[in-house]
């Protein structure tokens, strides 16, 4: 396993992955760089979290590099929190209906 830090990570993004056109899927990127694919997703998102412009989309990793490409990436972020928010919402709804009330003695 080679061993990366987030810089050299984000590096080889911004010279090989710049704009949504020339976009890296993550399992492919992880094979590229000899990482693990979990710990790659957990570096790239740490770098965005600390304001570098690294966009996800259906076509995978890429530097964000326009307007459009900053788009598509705020959408992508969008979806994902409403899909995990009806994902809570369901398990909420969940949990609540299997609740069987406590009877009172009084």
């Amino acid at each position: 396993m080679n061993f990366l830090n987030e810089q050299e990570i984000l590096d080889y993004i911004k010279r090989w992955h710049r704009g949504r056109q020339r976009a890296i899927t993550y399992k492919e990127l992880a094979k590229t760089l000899q990482i693990n694919e979990r710990e790659l997703r957990n570096v790239v998102a740490l770098l965005v979290q600390n304001g570098e412009l690294i966009g996800s989309s259906q076509e995978g990793y890429y530097y964000i590099t326009e307007q459009d490409d900053y788009q598509i990436a705020r959408a992508e972020i969008i979806s994902r929190i409403e899909k995990l928010r009806l994902r809570l919402d369901g398990l909420e709804r969940g949990w609540e209906a299997r609740q069987v009330p406590q009877k009172s003695l009084f």
